[in-house]
């Protein structure tokens, strides 16, 4: 994936979970933003989970409460999977709102 390439997929991808999570009702007293690539998600006990490219490496970081996770972009899956587990990046964010909130989170 060339450089602008990347750029675009990452915007695109994160613009798109801001959306996704804005239309989900648990989430929807949560402090959400996405300003210069970085997505970032407030909880109420002061919490974060933050999402943003990482241009050098072509890789989406995310920091939550499970701790680090780097996503590379698998053009033959069309999606961004977690270079260690292999877990897709929008199955990992259900996971850690599900898990923060309580409660069942589908995106």
């Amino acid at each position: 994936m060339t450089q602008p390439s990347f750029a675009l997929q990452a915007e695109q991808t994160l613009e798109d979970l801001m959306e996704r999570m804005g239309a989900v009702d648990a989430l929807a007293d949560l402090d959400m933003d996405l300003v210069d690539g970085v997505l970032t998600v407030e909880f109420d006990d002061g919490g974060q989970l933050i999402l943003n490219r990482q241009e050098a490496v072509r890789q989406l970081w995310l920091a939550s409460p499970e701790g680090p996770a780097h996503f590379r972009f698998d053009a033959d899956a069309g999606q961004w999977l977690d270079e260690r587990s292999g877990d897709e990046l929008v199955s990992v964010l259900q996971r850690v709102l599900g898990r923060k909130l309580g409660q069942n989170i589908r995106l």
